[in-house]
């Protein structure tokens, strides 16, 4: 289904497996409501994993995000990474309209690297 990191600097929503609109709400309001949310920036990895989620789902899903996110919550960014193809439309589709309603920032990515550079927590490497 999925699992959730808990970094540090960071947490990591790990998807491992196919999801549909259900399970975005599941993973919404878990991460949500974990004591750390609030204050720590996020990844979604969703990779290659498909959504099964419809076109008219994704105003509920925007509404449950939006609801979900604390007003007073000093997180800064939320990042995605996915695979080209329909899952990465729907899914820049919901972050587009979940953008003008929370109070970060959003953004895709192809590797899980690019999404931890600009999210500040890439691991440094060794010479």
């Amino acid at each position: 289904m999925y699992h959730i990191h808990e970094n540090p600097d960071h947490l990591l929503v790990e998807f491992r497996r196919d999801f549909d609109y259900p399970m975005i709400q599941t993973i919404i309001h878990h991460e949500t409501t974990m004591l750390e949310y609030p204050a720590t920036n996020d990844i979604w990895l969703i990779g290659t994993h498909h959504a099964d989620i419809r076109l008219g789902e994704l105003e509920s899903m925007v509404q449950e995000f939006q609801c979900r996110c604390p007003k007073d919550a000093t997180r800064t960014k939320t990042a995605v990474v996915c695979d080209q193809g329909l899952t990465q439309a729907v899914i820049e589709l919901w972050m587009a309209e979940a953008q003008k309603r929370v109070a970060f920032e959003m953004r895709m990515f192809k590797t899980l690297e690019e999404a931890e550079g600009w999210l500040g927590v890439a691991v440094a490497e060794v010479a």
